[in-house]
């Protein structure tokens, strides 16, 4: 019997076999619509279009939460088909990941449609952020360490950013705060900077997610850098060592943008040009500021430090010792050291921010070594006992192991 570990983000699906690293796969969760040709595309199979510009994406999750199970089910269908991962549901255990405190209509939902419609032989639903847990010993103390007795989980995801307290395994309910910031906005307003200052980028989120996640950093001085490009539009104009030049794709010759002078004989017209300066830190300053965008909400380190103090007292210097970001906006080069100082400058306790070598994947990495022990087998529910235990009961179950 194998096991399928589904970590089912909201921007893409990590999946793949517990027992072959070689069979994972990443796979857009949405359904995708071309401007030109109106076709639509599920999941990867995006990657064979050439009409790549004005995308529409269609996405299974609403703020955060999956409620369009017409789309959820379409891209399953895709990654379970033979082209995929050949999956066989009644022969494979799944491994399903969720949201923190997700909704029991949205779970029973899941459960039956895991059981009832594809007919797999046993599941195990659980947080992404649990899963994250369950490798913090590798990631802070490595293979010789012990269990850390307490964690904090920072999972900087597409629709939102979680900070979850974790204590010998469990989640301390009281201490889970949310940030209404993740990549999803992050991308959405760089393109609308970007349409105000230079040219029209609205309808390009395929190819304003590639900018962002090629060129944004987290700035460890904001105040001086924004001093710092004050005047500066793009290289060309003061030379400034923070500004570039984006070379936009044109779908004919190339699928992929790239940034001016990272590849030998580019030549490139003034049409294909986006020039970036302040717009690089500015914009992934949202995680620390989203008021500066009309969202009154704390920081991502504000959220970190009240998470820390909805916790017992005793707690505090390990939580704050073991830190770990995961998701995709910690892919964005200085946010671990950014958000360390942050913390560090409002608390007495020493702060240690952990980020893996791979944030995006380490859930499902995470969730592969865990499905091979036998914490996991008591975690399963199969399907004979979903029969017999029902919707509530098994919600209760999978509700015990957050």
């Amino acid at each position: 019997m194998r096991t399928l570990v589904l970590d089912n983000g909201s921007f893409a699906i990590k999946c793949g076999y517990a027992e072959d690293e070689t069979s994972a796969r990443t796979i857009p969760n949405s359904v995708t619509r071309t401007k030109r040709t109106k076709r639509m595309y599920v999941g990867d199979l995006i990657d064979s279009s050439t009409d790549l510009s004005g995308l529409y994406y269609r996405s299974p999750f609403e703020r955060g939460y999956l409620v369009h199970w017409d789309v959820q089910l379409a891209v399953w269908d895709r990654v379970f088909s033979s082209d995929v991962l050949g999956c066989t549901p009644n022969e494979t255990d799944l491994m399903l990941t969720e949201p923190i405190f997700n909704l029991h209509q949205i779970q029973r939902n899941m459960d039956e449609i895991v059981f009832e419609e594809y007919g797999f032989a046993s599941l195990v639903r659980v947080p992404t952020a649990r899963l994250v847990e369950a490798g913090a010993r590798d990631l802070i103390y490595g293979d010789e360490g012990r269990d850390p007795e307490c964690v904090l989980v920072v999972d900087a995801g597409h629709a939102f950013t979680h900070v979850v307290p974790y204590h010998m395994g469990r989640q301390i309910a009281s201490g889970v705060r949310r940030v209404d910031v993740g990549g999803r906005l992050l991308t959405n307003y760089l393109k609308e900077t970007v349409s105000f200052r230079y040219w029209d980028m609205m309808d390009e989120t395929f190819i304003m997610s590639a900018v962002k996640e090629k060129c944004c950093f987290v700035s460890q001085d904001f105040k001086r850098d924004i001093e710092a490009t004050r005047g500066c539009v793009g290289r060309r104009r003061g030379g400034n060592p923070l500004g570039l030049e984006y070379v936009l794709p044109d779908f004919s010759t190339s699928r992929q943008g790239f940034i001016q002078g990272s590849q030998p004989d580019d030549i490139v017209t003034d049409s294909q040009l986006l020039p970036l300066c302040n717009e690089r830190f500015a914009i992934p300053e949202a995680l620390f500021h989203p008021s500066d965008i009309g969202i009154e909400q704390a920081g991502i380190h504000q959220a970190v430090v009240r998470a820390v103090a909805a916790c017992p007292a005793e707690m505090h210097a390990v939580l704050l010792a073991n830190i770990i970001v995961v998701g995709g906006s910690a892919c964005l080069p200085g946010l671990r050291q950014r958000l360390q100082g942050e913390v560090q400058a409002q608390v007495s306790h020493r702060v240690r921010v952990f980020a893996p070598q791979d944030p995006v994947h380490w859930a499902w990495q995470n969730g592969c070594a865990l499905a091979t022990q036998s914490r996991a087998r008591s975690w399963q529910v199969s399907k004979a006992q979903y029969e017999e235990m029902g919707a509530h009961r098994t919600i209760a179950h999978f509700g015990s192991i957050s």
